[in-house]
C-alpha cells in the first residue's frame, strides 16, 4: 500500500464484553483487498469461526469504508459485514448517507464490534475519544428516534446508524437505519440487537488526503458530463409517486444525486422513500383507499422506524394474503387484520407485532420460509414465484434476463448490485423501443455496451445463453471491486453517456479513480483482480459455513417450471433479441439443460472444478490467497 491516501489509517475494535478499545493498522489489509466488503470479508474469515452462531457474543460487526469514502466527489457509502441472523452465514448489507465518511472523519477506515454489553449501551465515537454510554432511555423507541436523542445529547454534527425494535428483539431481517435515512438489509442488524448495542454515534473533523489532486478534480468533471445521462432517466422511485413529492437527495460528496421520494409526517419530520421502499405498499394501498399515497408512505416510516426490511414485508404480505384466502390464517388465530391488508391498521400492526415478536409475530420474525414451514405443507406450497430461497422478492430474475441466474445462484443473500448491471440497462433500451426516444439507448448503442462491459456483444442478445456466463464473471469482479472502493451502485458503471459522438461510458473509469485517490497505479484489470480475490474468498467463507459448491448453486424451481408473466418497470417483457430486434421474453421460462451448462462455462472461467462447484487450490494461489487455500486443503474443501 502507498503511504495513506484515501486511507485514515486505522481499523477501530471494540470488545462490548470488556469495554476495551484498540486499533489495527488499515495496511495489514488494503494491499490484497482495498476496502470495504473485501476488508471486511478478510477481517471475518480470520476471526469469525464457522462453528459460531450468529447471535453468539463472538459474531463480529464490521463496519467498513472503503478509500472514496469521505472524498468529495463520491457519494460515501459503507459496508456492514458479519454472520447474518437469517441464514447463520456471512452476509453484508451496504449504506450511503454520510455515517461512513465521518467515521472516517474521526480517524476510522472501519469499526470491528465484538462481544456483547451487560446492559444496553450505545457507542460514542469523537476523534480518539471512544466510549460506550448508557442507552437505557433509547429501549422502546424508534430507530429514528433514537438518532434524534443521541443529537440532542451530543449535538447536531453527530451522525448516527441505530437499530429498532426488531434489531432489539433479534428479529432475522431487521435493517439499520443511519444519517440521512438510509437503510441497510443483510439479517446483520438483529446481530447488533443481540450484543445489547443500540446505536453508533460518530464526528470527527479529519480530511482523507488524496493522492493526485488535480486527477481527482478532472474524474469529478467527467463524471459530471457523463452522469446525468443516467441518473434523471430512470424510475429511480415509487411508480405512482406524485411529482411534487420527488426531489433530489445527496449523499455525503455526491456530485449526482438521485431521485427521492419524500414525506413529512404529522411531527414535521421529513423522511426519504425510495425505489423498493417506496414502491412496497403503494399498489396495496391504492387498491385498499383508491387513490392515496400517505399510506404507501407511511407503511415505509414504520418499517423505517421499527427496523424492518421492507423486501422481506413484502413477499411475507403476499404470502399472508394467500394463506388468509386459504382458510390457513384467520384474524383470531393472528391477530392480525389480514382482511385489510392494504390499509394503515394492516402494515402497523403486523410490523409491531413482528418487531416485538408479539404472538403470531414471533413465528413471522424468524421469516417467510421457517413461518410456512412451522405451519405445514399447504402453508409452504402458497410460496410461489414472487420468493427467492433467500425470502427476498424475485426481481430481475434470470426468466427475464438470464444472465443474472449466476447471481442468484451463488449469492448468500439478493445480489442487487449485480442484477442491476443487467437489468439497468435493458430497461433504458425498452424504455426507448416503447417510445422514449429522448433515451439515447438503442440497440446498437446496447450492443457496444455490452461489448465494454459485459466482454461480448452476444451477452446482450437475450434469445441465447451465449456469452452470458463470461459476462456474468465480469460483471461479479467489477461489481466486488466497487463493493471495495465503495462506489454507489444508482451511478456506478456509468454505462452510457449523453454524448451522441461516444453515446457508452467506460468501465475504466473506476480505477482511475482508485489510482488518483490512493496513489496505487490500478488499471482496469488490476481492479478487477481484486475484484476476483474478494469474491473468492467470500466463497471460501461460505464453503466453511456449509455451502457445498455446485449442490447449493441453484436457483429456485419456478425459474424452469412456471412462465415469467411480468417484469419491473418492463410491463411486456422486452429485451433485445438477436440482432438487437425486440423480443418478449413474457411467457418464457430458464431452459435447464441450458443453465446447467452456463454453469459449467461460468466454473471454467472461474477455474474452479466444473463437477463439484468447489474452488481449486491453484486459482486460490493464482489470487494470492495461498493462506485461504491451505485453510481449505485442510478441511476437505478444495479440488
Amino acid at each position: 500500500m502507498t503511504g495513506q491516501y484515501g486511507y485514515a489509517g486505522k481499523i477501530l475494535r471494540v470488545d462490548l464484553s470488556s469495554g476495551n478499545v484498540t486499533d489495527i493498522p488499515t495496511a495489514d489489509y488494503a494491499g490484497r483487498f482495498l476496502g470495504g466488503r473485501g476488508i471486511a470479508a478478510k477481517i471475518y474469515w480470520d476471526e469469525v469461526s464457522p462453528q459460531i452462531d450468529a447471535l453468539d457474543s463472538e459474531n463480529r460487526l464490521i463496519f467498513m469504508t472503503g478509500p472514496v469514502c469521505g472524498v468529495p466527489g463520491f457519494a460515501s457509502r459503507f459496508q456492514v459485514c458479519g454472520k447474518s441472523a437469517s441464514t447463520n452465514r456471512f452476509s453484508y448489507s451496504n449504506l450511503g448517507g454520510s455515517w461512513g465518511a465521518y467515521l472516517k472523519f474521526a480517524g476510522y477506515d472501519g469499526l470491528v464490534v465484538q462481544g456483547k454489553a451487560g446492559r444496553p449501551v450505545y457507542l460514542w465515537i469523537d476523534g480518539d475519544r471512544v466510549e460506550l454510554r448508557d442507552a437505557a432511555h433509547l429501549s422502546g423507541k424508534s430507530a429514528f428516534h433514537r438518532e434524534k436523542e443521541i443529537q440532542k445529547e451530543l449535538g447536531k454534527s453527530v451522525r448516527v446508524l441505530t437499530i429498532g425494535p426488531a434489531g432489539d428483539n433479534m428479529v432475522n431481517f431487521a435493517t439499520f437505519l443511519a444519517s440521512e435515512n438510509s437503510v441497510g438489509a443483510g439479517g446483520l442488524a438483529g446481530v447488533m440487537g443481540s450484543k445489547n448495542l443500540k446505536a453508533i454515534a460518530v464526528r470527527g473533523n479529519k480530511k482523507v488526503e488524496i493522492a493526485d489532486r488535480d486527477r481527482v478534480s478532472k474524474l469529478r468533471a467527467r463524471i459530471r458530463e457523463l452522469s446525468p445521462a443516467f441518473t434523471e432517466s430512470m424510475p429511480a422511485t415509487g411508480l405512482l409517486t406524485p411529482a411534487d413529492r420527488l426531489k433530489k437527495s445527496f449523499c455525503h460528496g455526491c456530485l449526482t444525486g438521485c431521485v427521492r421520494a419524500t414525506y413529512k409526517n404529522p411531527d414535521g419530520d421529513e423522511r426519504k422513500f425510495m425505489c423498493q421502499a417506496a414502491l412496497f405498499y403503494e399498489t396495496r394501498a391504492q387498491r385498499y383507499y383508491g387513490k392515496d399515497t400517505d399510506t404507501a408512505f407511511k407503511a415505509t416510516e414504520v418499517c423505517d422506524d421499527y427496523g424492518i426490511d421492507t423486501r422481506a414485508m413484502e413477499t411475507m404480505i403476499m404470502w399472508l394474503s394467500r394463506c388468509h384466502k386459504a382458510g390457513i390464517l384467520t384474524e383470531e388465530r393472528t391477530g392480525i387484520p389480514l382482511s385489510q391488508i392494504g390499509s394503515y391498521e394492516f402494515i402497523e400492526t403486523l410490523v409491531r407485532k413482528i418487531s416485538r415478536r408479539e404472538g403470531f409475530g414471533g413465528t413471522l420474525a424468524a421469516g417467510t420460509h421457517k413461518a410456512a414451514q412451522s405451519l405445514g405443507s399447504e402453508a409452504q406450497s402458497l410460496i410461489k414465484d414472487y420468493m427467492t430461497k433467500a425470502g427476498d422478492n424475485e426481481i430481475y430474475g434470470a426468466r427475464m434476463y438470464i444472465t443474472t441466474g449466476i447471481f442468484y445462484a451463488i449469492e448468500p443473500r439478493l445480489p442487487i448490485q449485480q442484477l442491476h448491471e443487467v437489468s439497468i440497462p435493458v430497461i433504458q433500451w425498452a424504455a426507448r423501443a416503447m417510445g422514449m426516444k429522448e433515451i439515447p439507448v438503442t440497440s446498437e448503442v446496447m450492443r457496444e455496451m455490452a461489448r465494454r462491459f459485459y466482454g461480448s456483444e452476444i451477452a446482450a442478445d437475450y434469445s441465447t445463453y451465449d456469452g452470458k456466463a463470461a459476462a456474468a464473471a465480469m460483471i461479479q469482479d467489477r461489481e466486488y471491486a466497487k463493493e471495495c472502493l465503495i462506489l454507489c451502485d444508482l451511478t456506478w458503471p456509468i454505462y452510457f453517456t449523453a454524448d451522441p459522438r461516444d453515446p457508452v461510458g467506460d468501465p475504466a473509469l473506476d480505477s482511475q479513480i482508485c489510482s488518483a485517490v490512493t496513489g496505487r497505479v490500478t488499471d482496469e484489470a488490476e481492479l478487477y483482480r481484486i475484484g476476483e480475490r474478494v469474491l473468492n474468498l467470500q466463497r471460501a467463507i461460505l464453503a466453511r459455513e456449509g455451502h457445498k459448491g455446485r449442490e447449493h448453486d441453484y436457483i429456485d424451481e419456478y425459474n424452469f417450471t412456471t412462465p415469467l408473466k411480468e417484469a419491473f418497470a418492463n410491463p411486456d417483457c422486452i429485451v433485445p433479441g438477436k440482432n438487437g430486434e425486440v423480443l418478449s421474453r413474457k411467457g418464457m421460462v430458464v431452459d435447464r439443460e441450458e443453465f446447467e451448462k452456463m454453469k459449467d462455462e461460468f466454473y471454467g472461467i472461474r477455474g474452479w472444478d466444473v463437477t463439484s462447484g468447489l474452488q481449486t487450490r491453484a486459482k486460490l494461489e493464482e489470487l494470492s490467497l495461498d493462506d485461504v487455500a491451505r485453510v481449505l486443503q485442510n478441511e476437505g474443501l478444495l479440488r
